[in-house]
């Protein structure tokens, strides 16, 4: 591990909890903050307890003009009357950003960069599409935050373009009341500011929810993975398996149906929100692994396991890898067929593991073939990590090896809550084969108390050296 890392740091105005580098302009992220009000502060409304802001920031503090006369960018805030508690860019559109809250919603955005009028500087601006409200308050009147939510790849436009057109979304939540959902939801496919739908006055989204399972504490995680295409369905649906964890130190898993979004461009509006029911089918729920809540979660792409002569396929494994307070990463096999789960291996990383990201994936073959996943890692008071999880098939027993490949604290003096990372220079696909040099990567790294941003590199030199080993995309 590097004993020292080079950094540039940089302090904000409010304790961060969420970032996402934006896939599209990947010079640019987005935080969300998290403060609680004092008591002599003022409020938007009687009850209220936590404030938040949604901040475009560039990678790097420092501005790097591109051209003589180019001004520094205007970058957007956007103020809530509640904490911002996690935030994504949609998979498939590289734009659409949604942000959960601390009031039981989850709001989402278009990112739109374009120039001012005499093109000198860059403009971001964080246009509002409309918000869903994903769980009701108690009988006490409280209202649960939504804790972690996450995008489903799939989504279908339909309607007229530029002016009628919409989006079908959908996504996974749970909440400080231990509910896992599933939301669908449509929201106007506005692209830039020049769309006359764009404006304050936005119309009550359409919502369908579905609940899922539930814990007995507060769920902190959810993650879905794809476990029949429609394509592999007779009537075309898409089968998932739904994950959650809690403070109960349990992780759960159930399997739904859900339809499978089909674009339809040109088709009026009103023709269509899809409001099919689901109803999720429990699994299991696995008390056993964990000695503490369980915070991450992150299925990884099903992985083929070949026989022996390495000329058939011998069945497939979904990896799941978890995170919990009690400092350990966990590895389990998930098997398709009967949906259950094997714990295969764990390592103690010296911290809260309560954010784990892919970075790459890729296979290399030499005396063995191994398949090779590098992960991000948020450890909460023992920083950010990079990880390495290896897949080594064998005629005996498939191992994995966890490796910790590199650590970084110097620049934080609280928990570290999130992270994010951007891939460098001119191998910009995962698992791409190409030039000789190492991959590099942006890290971006925020510690929630002492409200510090820090940016730091790091080159995947063991890529770079096993090249020559018939580098395949993993």
């Amino acid at each position: 591990m590097s004993p020292e890392i080079a950094f540039t740091g940089r302090t904000t105005d409010q304790e961060i909890d969420a970032v996402a580098i934006c896939p599209e302009y990947p010079e640019y992220m987005v935080i969300g903050t998290y403060s609680l009000l004092k008591p002599d502060s003022p409020r938007s409304y009687a009850g209220q307890t936590r404030q938040g802001t949604l901040q475009v920031l560039t990678l790097w503090p420092e501005f790097r003009p591109k051209y003589a006369g180019m001004l520094p960018p205007q970058l957007d805030r956007v103020a809530f009357p509640s904490a911002v508690v996690d935030i994504h860019f949609h998979p498939t559109d590289a734009t659409l950003l949604g942000i959960a809250t601390s009031s039981a919603q989850v709001h989402i955005f278009r990112f739109i960069k374009h120039g001012d009028v005499l093109g000198r500087r860059v403009i971001t601006t964080l246009l509002p599409l409309g918000s869903v409200t994903v769980s009701a308050s108690d009988e006490h009147g409280l209202t649960p935050l939504v804790t972690q939510f996450t995008w489903f790849p799939n989504l279908r436009s339909r309607g007229i373009l530029g002016i009628s057109d919409v989006q079908d979304i959908s996504f996974a939540a749970v909440t400080s009341f231990g509910e896992t959902k599933i939301v669908r939801t449509s929201v106007a496919r506005i692209k830039d500011l020049y769309d006359q739908r764009a404006g304050p006055d936005l119309p009550p989204l359409p919502v369908t929810i579905v609940d899922v399972h539930k814990h007995d504490l507060e769920a902190w995680t959810v993650a879905t993975a794809a476990l029949r295409l429609p394509e592999e369905s007779e009537n075309g649906t898409i089968c998932r398996m739904i994950f959650s964890g809690g403070d109960d130190s349990a992780l759960i898993a159930s399997a739904i149906e859900l339809p499978n979004p089909r674009s339809e461009p040109g088709t009026p509006s009103v023709l269509a929100y899809d409001t099919t029911s689901s109803t999720a089918m429990p699994l299991w729920k696995d008390r056993r692994n964990h000695t503490a809540g369980v915070v991450a979660i992150l299925p990884l792409p099903q992985l083929t396991i070949w026989s022996d002569d390495g000329l058939e396929p011998n069945r497939g494994i979904i990896p799941l890898l978890t995170g919990s307070y009690d400092e350990h990463l966990r590895v389990f096999e998930i098997d398709p067929r009967t949906y259950r789960a094997t714990f295969k291996t764990e390592m103690r990383l010296g911290g809260g593991v309560w954010r784990l990201k892919v970075l790459d994936q890729y296979t290399t073959t030499g005396e063995q073939r191994q398949h090779h996943t590098l992960i991000l890692a948020s450890l909460m008071h023992a920083g950010a990590a990079i990880i390495r999880l290896t897949h080594t098939p064998s005629s005996n027993a498939e191992t994995w090896t966890i490796n910790l490949l590199s650590r970084f604290r110097a620049g934080h003096e609280s928990m570290v809550y999130c992270c994010d990372a951007t891939l460098e220079g001119a191998e910009k696909e995962p698992g791409q084969v190409g030039q000789q040099e190492a991959p590099s990567y942006t890290i971006v790294s925020t510690s929630f108390y002492d409200m510090k941003i820090c940016t730091w590199r790091f080159l995947d030199d063991f890529k770079a050296q096993h090249r020559a080993q018939s580098l395949v995309p993993g």
